[in-house]
């Protein structure tokens, strides 16, 4: 079953009788290729913001996860990260472009990590030449939203390629958002601050060296800053928390589609 045949299967029977048959076909397909549903299904992310080309001052590669999850059905109303994304960076004074074929594109991390070698190399060859034209050979910077597909896009599609297609791809400048937004923060202006918040750096966020950049932001938003002992890898890596989701129940007494 598709992540969206198993959302419109929730929103019609609700997320009890999609667990017991997502248990059912574990029973019988292996658990190493059946994902288990052990929790609500995360609403499905709304349409991409409209942006424009003409004057944009890099383009927004906004991660697969973030086009297909949207936000907590039991959370307040509010933008999507897209959405919020893009409405911030323009309020600083340096707006983003969203390319229109950004679909069906991503970091390639997830074909490295089930070892589907074609598909892997497949994929980093297409992002790499889409990456080229939209930047318009290099000469605009690429912004991406999710710190694991960052890291991805850094570190591993380069290994794909060959040639012309591979220098061209290491002269590109590839930024994280977290670095994108502590460098808007000077064009900023912050009228209401929280009282505390707390960060958890992710993996790639610690190994991209940003985790604290991301403290730096959050200690403009809040009087305290606070990143809790322990807050180390969150046992999700990729899907492995939908094939095997106790040992997320165990390490942090509930699920999260982290």
């Amino acid at each position: 079953m598709s992540l969206w045949g198993a959302h419109a299967f929730s929103s019609v029977f609700g997320v009890k009788p999609l667990t017991a048959l997502t248990a059912a076909a574990r029973s019988v397909v292996s658990p190493d290729l059946m994902p288990a549903v052990p929790g609500p299904m995360p609403r499905a992310a709304s349409r991409l913001p409209e942006t424009d080309r003409n004057g944009a001052a890099a383009v927004y590669f906004c991660a697969c996860i973030n086009r297909m999850f949207g936000r907590d059905p039991a959370g307040p109303a509010g933008p999507s990260l897209p959405e919020a994304f893009v409405s911030l960076s323009r309020r600083a004074g340096k707006p983003l472009w969203i390319p229109p074929d950004v679909a069906g594109l991503c970091c390639s991390t997830p074909w490295r990590s089930k070892d589907y070698r074609q598909a892997h190399k497949y994929m980093a060859q297409a992002v790499a030449d889409a990456m080229w034209r939209w930047s318009d050979g290099g000469a605009l910077p690429i912004v991406v939203d999710a710190a694991s597909c960052t890291l991805g896009l850094r570190e591993d599609v380069a290994t794909q390629l060959e040639g012309e297609r591979k220098e061209q791809y290491e002269s590109l400048k590839i930024i994280d958002s977290i670095a994108w937004c502590r460098d808007l923060l000077p064009n900023l202006a912050i009228s209401r601050k929280l009282r505390r918040v707390a960060v958890h750096p992710t993996c790639s966020t610690t190994d991209l060296g940003l985790a604290g950049a991301l403290k730096q932001i959050a200690g403009c938003l809040a009087e305290e800053v606070e990143v809790p002992v322990g807050t180390t890898c969150c046992g999700t890596a990729g899907d492995r928390g939908l094939l095997h989701p106790s040992w997320s129940f165990q390490r942090r007494g509930r699920f999260d589609w982290c």
